[in-house]
């Protein structure tokens, strides 16, 4: 008796499923399942600061290259290619890492900072947002000023 009653619902249920599946199209209430919905991938103005920095260090890699890269680096921040030099060795970060240093420590608002004091707070293991707000530094504007000191591209 009980398998009949179960076997009925279901014979009930299924026009009833095929009606308000049918209605949901015709009204335009379809959605696409989670899995296919476009995620919002907007590269953050950190990541392009990351991405800069890659760049920078990949062209130093060589020593032609970081010629280059010093006497670029040594135009923008107005610091001597010895400075760089030194600060890079001292530091142990790449070159594109000097630069982001420099970059944080010339946009802050609250309080005068030098690169040495970032390269500490990053020592110390504080992340670059938090160093960003509590030196009151906009991250775009130091994504800005480190996209300039990236290599030219290459023309294909």
């Amino acid at each position: 008796m009980r398998r009949r009653l179960v076997r009925a619902a279901r014979i009930a249920a299924l026009p009833i499923l095929l009606l308000a599946s049918f209605a949901a199209v015709a009204f335009g209430e379809t959605r696409a399942p989670v899995a296919n919905r476009s995620i919002n991938t907007k590269e953050t103005a950190l990541q392009r600061i990351q991405r800069s920095v890659a760049r920078i260090n990949q062209e130093a890699a060589t020593p032609e290259g970081e010629a280059i890269v010093l006497q670029r680096l040594s135009s923008q921040l107005r610091v001597t290619p010895d400075v760089l030099r030194s600060q890079h060795d001292t530091w142990a970060i790449g070159y594109g890492e000097v630069a982001m240093v420099y970059g944080f420590a010339r946009a802050a608002r609250k309080q005068p900072t030098t690169p040495e004091s970032v390269v500490e707070q990053r020592r110390m293991g504080r992340d670059w947002d938090v160093i960003a707000k509590d030196l009151g530094v906009k991250i775009d504007t130091v994504a800005s000023r480190i996209k300039r000191q990236e290599p030219p591209k290459r023309r294909k």
